[in-house]
């Protein structure tokens, strides 16, 4: 018979997977947990009726979480076009396994000019941004005195197994916008977006119904991953505004989970935007809790049990001791 079991998806060097795998199996709920670099010898069959069996087991996900399945971290031989077929074949594979589950997190990603377009719709404060090929003849439509010029997709890529490049966002003014990013070709589309002026940063991690909120306190964006001890992470109540926005912006995508970022200038809420994927586990060092770790199992968990059909939930001191305790690791992505 299949087993019943959460399935994680992601690599090898993914702590936040690592330590929800470890809790839920603490609590009672088996998890199976498969890796993008991890593959070599994995053999995988989808059934005629749907029956999964991997590495030998036969499976029967739950819940799916979709988090860093990239074949770009995944070795492979052959050539170049064969490559190519095997890593979006696995690619395919794990989004189509996450879809067909009971229940799925990560599936959805929303782009950031889904992200604006939507947040508007919310009536949701949104920076003034465009996205350009060529942000210094585009700054022509949209006067500021700074800009944060940012990648319009992810901003660290994996060009060869184990090796990650960096494409950080920068605050500049119109004179430097020519220079763009830094070791992008010329003709990478951008995000142009205006440089708000606020009170506070904050970093929102939406599990479930849960969010809890950190108060990030840095000179430049790129801080976090060039100077993280200079960074100030503190974890704060969420404020109800913010709090409403995010479960608003969860709900129109159905996200499950979400890594929002905000501004708040004079108590009003600014979205920036949510990455569907976004780690937690650096935000938690700095500041000494495991919150955002406990919420994310309760929401794995609850999602299993549903799926079982069963209502009935763990007792809450039985979750009380849910913590990581790992040392500080790299920024997050």
């Amino acid at each position: 018979m299949a087993e019943r079991c959460v399935l994680l998806l992601s690599r090898r060097g993914d702590r936040e997977a690592g330590e929800v795998a470890a809790l839920l199996r603490r609590i009672g709920v088996p998890v199976h947990r498969l890796d993008a670099d991890g593959l070599a010898g994995v053999g995988a069959v989808v059934g005629p009726d749907g029956e999964l069996t991997l590495g030998g087991r036969r499976l029967a996900p739950t819940v799916t979480w979709l988090r860093h399945f990239s074949l770009r971290a995944a070795p492979a031989g052959g050539p170049p076009g064969g490559r190519m077929v095997h890593r979006d074949a696995w690619t395919a594979l794990a989004r189509q396994i996450a879809l067909a589950s009971p229940a799925a997190i990560g599936t959805t990603d929303p782009g950031q000019l889904t992200q604006r377009a939507r947040a508007r719709a919310l009536g949701l404060r949104t920076p003034r941004s465009l996205v350009t090929t060529d942000p210094a003849a585009a700054a022509a439509l949209l006067p500021a005195p700074r800009y944060v010029l940012k990648v319009l997709d992810r901003h660290v890529v994996e060009p060869e197994p184990g090796r990650l490049a960096w494409y950080l966002p920068r605050v500049l003014d119109r004179g430097s916008l020519a220079a763009g990013l830094p070791g992008l070709p010329p003709g990478t589309p951008l995000v142009l977006q205006e440089y708000v002026a606020h009170d506070t940063e904050l970093r929102v991690y939406l599990a479930g119904q849960e969010v809890h909120a950190f108060e990030v306190a840095k000179d430049d964006p790129r801080d976090i991953w060039d100077r993280p001890e200079a960074v100030g992470v503190r974890h704060v109540p969420a404020p109800p505004a913010v709090a409403a926005a995010a479960r608003a912006l969860a709900g129109a995508w159905g996200l499950v989970y979400g890594a929002f970022d905000f501004l708040s200038d004079r108590g009003e809420p600014v979205f920036l935007e949510v990455n569907a994927h976004g780690d937690w586990h650096w935000f938690e060092r700095k500041a000494g809790v495991d919150a955002v770790t406990r919420a994310a199992v309760r929401a794995v968990r609850d999602l299993h049990r549903n799926a079982l059909g069963r209502a009935r939930t763990a007792p809450v001191d039985l979750l009380s001791f849910l913590g990581a305790g790992a040392p500080a690791g790299p920024p997050p992505a």
